[in-house]
């Protein structure tokens, strides 16, 4: 299985389950593991036979920063379901998020997820 690995995407939305988390977007970072046969694409050279990945951010910045969901665990499985919804030649996504303005006393709090196409 091929993988395309996408690192340290700022994404602003609102996330949180305080009330001053409520109010304004915060800054998220997502790494992302987008992955299936890319074989087509590693021969044909053409982009048509491959996963665009400026889409595949832009989808994922599109999509968040029209929510505003309160866990985070929400948040990934929502963007993970949309990237395998839009791009039908991955067949599974990892998604990392990483929440520098936790309120948490550990600089940051990050969560991963996996999902394969069914």
């Amino acid at each position: 299985m091929d993988k395309i690995i996408l690192r340290g995407l700022p994404v602003g939305c609102v996330i949180g389950t305080l009330p001053v988390e409520r109010t304004a977007p915060q800054t998220l970072f997502f790494d992302l593991e987008l992955c299936g046969d890319f074989s087509r694409a590693g021969h044909s050279d053409d982009l048509g036979d491959a996963v665009d990945y400026t889409a595949a951010e832009r989808c994922v910045k599109d999509f968040a920063a029209g929510t505003a969901f309160r866990l985070l665990e929400r948040l990934a499985y929502a963007c993970a379901e949309k990237l395998l919804e839009r791009f039908p030649l991955l067949d599974r996504v990892t998604l990392r998020i990483r929440k520098p303005d936790a309120p948490v006393e550990s600089d940051s709090v990050e969560l991963e997820v996996t999902l394969v196409r069914s």
